[in-house]
């Protein structure tokens, strides 16, 4: 892994952990908050890990079998879940 001149440390996930002079702790992290959120990705998960659950045509919605919209669906929802997660884990400056 390269290092940064600008003086800064790369963390494991690639953020710059800003370092300290003197006898402060050098690239000491703050913990994060709410990491409970990122429990919420077992939900597409699951929702798409059996597909004998949703392997059928009926119901169908706007003419597409609900195979497909089922899975449509659960990208929408993972996108959601995605920004929720993101919202409630960053670190604010």
């Amino acid at each position: 892994m390269a290092h940064d001149a600008a003086g800064g440390e790369r963390s494991g996930r690639g953020e710059t952990v800003a370092t300290t002079t003197g006898g402060g702790r050098r690239g000491h992290h703050a913990p994060e908050r709410n990491t409970a959120l990122y429990w919420l990705f077992l939900l597409p998960f699951f929702g798409t890990f059996l597909p004998w659950i949703y392997n059928s045509r009926d119901p169908e919605f706007i003419g597409l079998p609900f195979f497909y919209w089922y899975q449509l669906l659960w990208v929408l929802l993972t996108v959601i879940i995605t920004v929720l997660v993101y919202r409630g884990t960053r670190r604010r400056a």
